[in-house]
């Protein structure tokens, strides 16, 4: 069974008084899992603005996946899309062929999504095989798919990477679309960027041991959860959870690796004593309670240990954050109280210095890259995942 362990920054507060504090939730795989079969669907942008050097690149990497990448067990399916979309290719395994492609037209997202979508509701494979779908774009487009639609991919056990490709590609719309589907964005303007690019994602792919799994969150009655965010490449998860019950998807959880997410907590009383639960979260049958003890002593509040694991989980997802966002103040102080922690919690030096690399990127495709190649062992140290 998989581990799983919520917990405030201080669990004793003032009984009869309000709550405003920050928690975190780490799950973790055991390390006898088994890893899963990859369903890997690729969709393709062959609108005009990809003629030449786009569609050379999409046609070079469906040739790479499938002479070099897929393992026996794996399958592959293509999507196409400009004005609309369509199934080029359908299911088929390491032997299988795709046939060549040409790009004209315009981009329409929203029927590309659309179409990955009832594409995905025919062939829902029950969490028996991780699921991922790989985006190739520039992401040049007159509209926006429906946040809404992009989010509901993960339900059928997919996580979606973008890959921007080609020098003119759209960073910002295209990590927006990897971030709603529980993905990572990846900047690939050439060829010999994809490939680096596939080596980090299918290296990753092949450990995946559940496939875009659901937690389900309880939150008590006068309790809200707000502002949660899966570290280290600072995810969005939700914005708001009130009173009842929640469900969200994650992203793949991976052998020897661990999902944080990071919270923010507001309680409209603290009862006296250890009656105070928050919230419950259930993962896998595994069941983990938020609690908070109410005291009316105040030595024993002042005195209370700060959780150092919940400061390093909401320091790194703020940093991350604030990356994002190019609010680079903001990350330079989220990293440098990550620094701080290192004197005593040695894996936030390690995250103080991976998401330094990401704010010093020269330009945003990188600096998007750099964030969704940060990974977590299960420890809680960090590092730059290259391959």
């Amino acid at each position: 069974m998989p581990q799983m362990q919520a917990a405030l920054v201080k669990n004793i507060a003032k009984a009869g008084s309000p709550l405003k504090t920050k928690g975190s939730l780490i799950i973790t795989s055991e390390e006898n899992s088994p890893t899963l079969p990859l369903d890997l669907l690729m969709v393709l942008d062959l609108s005009g603005s990809m003629s030449g050097a786009g569609v050379s690149v999409v046609t070079d990497s469906v040739i790479h996946v499938l002479n070099d990448l897929l393992r026996p067990d794996d399958r592959i399916s293509v999507i196409t899309f400009n004005n609309s979309a369509r199934i080029h290719t359908g299911w088929t395994d390491v032997n299988g062929t795709v046939a060549p492609f040409s790009a004209g037209g315009g981009t329409n997202l929203g029927a590309e999504i659309n179409e990955v979508l009832s594409f995905l509701g025919s062939h829902d494979m029950g969490g028996n095989r991780a699921g991922m779908v790989l985006f190739l774009s520039d992401g040049l487009s007159s509209g926006k798919p429906n946040d809404d639609n992009v989010r509901s991919i993960p339900d059928f056990g997919f996580t979606m990477h973008t890959i921007g490709v080609t020098n003119g590609a759209n960073p910002t719309q295209l990590e927006h679309m990897a971030e709603l589907a529980r993905g990572h964005y990846f900047h690939a303007p050439t060829f010999d960027d994809v490939k680096k690019s596939f080596s980090s994602i299918f290296n990753l792919g092949k450990t995946i041991v559940y496939a875009a799994p659901e937690l389900t969150i309880d939150v008590k009655s006068g309790c809200i959860l707000s502002n949660m965010v899966q570290s280290p490449q600072g995810i969005k998860i939700e914005d708001n959870l009130g009173q009842g019950s929640h469900t969200v998807s994650l992203g793949h959880l991976h052998k020897s690796m661990r999902i944080e997410l990071a919270f923010e907590v507001n309680v409209d009383n603290v009862k006296l004593g250890n009656d105070n639960t928050i919230a419950s979260f259930q993962f896998q049958n595994v069941v983990s309670h938020l609690s908070v003890k109410g005291s009316d002593e105040p030595t024993e509040i002042y005195n209370a240990p700060l959780n150092q694991q919940v400061t390093l989980i909401t320091q790194t997802a703020r940093a991350a954050t604030a990356t994002k966002k190019g609010d680079m103040a903001t990350a330079t102080r989220a990293i440098t109280k990550l620094e701080e922690l290192g004197k005593t919690v040695p894996v936030a030096t390690t995250r103080a210095t991976t998401l330094t690399v990401a704010t010093e990127a020269t330009d945003i495709g990188t600096r998007l890259q750099t964030l969704g190649k940060i990974q977590a062992s299960s420890d809680g140290a960090t590092e730059i995942r290259e391959g």
